[in-house]
């Protein structure tokens, strides 16, 4: 969708609405569209029939990014709502090319700030006060920009998938101490590859990441009662119980006791 160097030079936006098509209703654009268009789906189902005889469902949470000359019915059974971007780009000075795509379909891992971005370039359009139709194109870079970097950049597609067997590792043994080496053998990485790929996907180092899943866990096994702070500390992962108690209230701003007659059951 994008080359090495993305850009999209926007021209113009159309239209930036939240819409609800009803229970079995039909939208048709026989002749294409005209603009491209964003489409996030918030809640329900839709299935979109291209003429190329291409088909996309979109649920909760879905982006479709459709392109100008698509020419498509929308076909729901139930209620669907969503927020739609119709805009205009100078071609010449944009890389986005469709090379004959209808579509692309967005499966989100990152909702709540996806959405924000809609919500946000959905408000500015509605709203309508003075320079909206700035801000609303400033708000449509950084959605677009979004979108790019956690859906599309091939470079984060390809190290998530080589990362992936390390990550379930991680997180399925969580209760024992991280091995670098290991991890980065799952990987097919040298050690030094690994930290620099893993810190640029995830922020955090594999070590911080298995500390979050141990606090989950640890909050879990405090607030159902049955276990004392020994046994919590051992499940996941702590040899050393005082240990276990510095680290919880670093974290939490209590000790495991304090939670766990706090919120425990």
């Amino acid at each position: 969708m994008f080359s090495d160097h993305p850009y999209i030079d926007v021209k113009k936006i159309y239209v930036a609405h939240e819409y609800t098509l009803d229970q079995m209703r039909k939208c048709e654009y026989p002749r294409g569209r005209g603009s491209y268009g964003l489409v996030y789906a918030i809640s329900g189902e839709a299935e979109y029939r291209f003429g190329t005889g291409e088909h996309a469902n979109i649920v909760s949470g879905d982006i479709l990014f459709v392109f100008p000359e698509s020419a498509y019915t929308i076909i729901t059974t139930e209620s669907f709502r969503h927020y739609t971007v119709n805009f205009d780009i100078y071609k010449e000075a944009s890389t986005l090319q469709s090379f004959g795509v209808s579509h692309y379909l967005l499966r989100n891992e990152n909702m709540q700030s996806t959405e924000r971005i809609f919500k946000k370039l959905v408000d500015i359009w509605k709203q309508k006060s003075f320079g909206y139709e700035m801000q609303s194109t400033g708000v449509l870079y950084e959605l677009l920009s979004h979108l790019y970097l956690n859906y599309l950049n091939p470079t984060n597609n390809l190290s998530k998938q080589r990362l992936q067997s390390a990550k379930e590792y991680v997180e399925q043994n969580f209760d024992k101490p991280v091995n670098l080496e290991q991890l980065a053998y799952l990987s097919n990485m040298s050690v030094t590859n690994f930290r620099r790929e893993w810190a640029k996907l995830y922020a955090e180092s594999p070590i911080r990441y298995r500390d979050s899943i141990r606090l989950r866990f640890a909050k879990e096994y405090l607030n159902c009662g049955y276990y004392t702070v020994s046994e919590v500390a051992e499940m996941c992962g702590f040899d050393d119980v005082s240990y276990f108690i510095r680290f919880f209230k670093k974290k939490t701003g209590m000790t495991p006791n304090v939670f766990k007659n706090s919120f425990g059951c």
